[in-house]
């Protein structure tokens, strides 16, 4: 049993196409970096792999909230 799909020459021309792009290692690099500097750009929120400013507020958040006396000494 043989199974065939048939599709228009314009629409393999475009999927040829299209795997060409993906294909290009150096091109989706560039675009994710694009990616990352639009997303910083609109959310100026973005740390990366920076989570050094959250440890220390978690930290003062905890020691805030202490109510343990050796605080008190």
């Amino acid at each position: 049993m043989k199974e065939t799909i048939e599709i228009s020459v314009k629409e393999y021309e475009a999927m040829k196409e299209k795997i060409s792009l993906l294909s290009d290692s150096e091109l989706i690099k560039k675009f994710n970096r694009l990616l990352e500097i639009i997303y910083e750009e609109k959310q100026s929120l973005y740390l990366g792999n920076n989570t050094s400013d959250l440890a220390e507020a978690s930290i003062n958040h905890l020691y805030k909230e202490s109510t343990d006396a050796w605080n008190n000494v």
